[in-house]
């Protein structure tokens, strides 16, 4: 739970009320007119980079449904492919891809204070993922 004032708001004219949140992607503290999604223990604010990552999650979290679907019945994860019997995992989302859908790439991941490129498989959903996540 926030305490004291609301953290959103232009420069020239920022917010005066009483923030009732945490954003749990910026942490932010914010008020109840600059919230987009509050349930629970889950907070986000009005940020355009918090919506969109609160956004892209219930995406990923439907999409990776799909993939344990697919690969339950014995299909790659993709969809629209009908390779039976995909062997090789995503390093992210855990889907079971055929060699066609699935590639090894250098992702870079945050070790401390350092980015390290790793070489990890990725299907395309969770490579195309990477520009939210991802600060630059």
């Amino acid at each position: 739970m926030a305490s004291g004032k609301c953290k959103l708001g232009g420069r020239l004219r920022p917010c005066k009320q009483r923030a009732e949140h945490t954003c749990q992607y910026c942490a932010r503290d914010f008020c109840h007119d600059h919230s987009y999604y509050v349930e629970g223990y889950e907070a986000v604010c009005t940020r355009k980079p918090c919506v969109t990552k609160h956004d892209d999650l219930q995406r990923h979290l439907g999409y990776k449904e799909e993939v344990l679907r697919r690969n339950k019945a014995g299909l790659c994860a993709e969809p629209d492919c009908e390779a039976t019997n995909p062997a090789f995992q995503c390093s992210f989302c855990r889907g079971h891809f055929c060699p066609e859908h699935i590639q090894e790439r250098n992702y870079a991941m945050q070790e401390g204070w350092v980015k390290v490129d790793k070489q990890v498989s990725l299907c395309a959903w969770c490579w195309g993922r990477r520009k939210v996540w991802q600060k630059r």
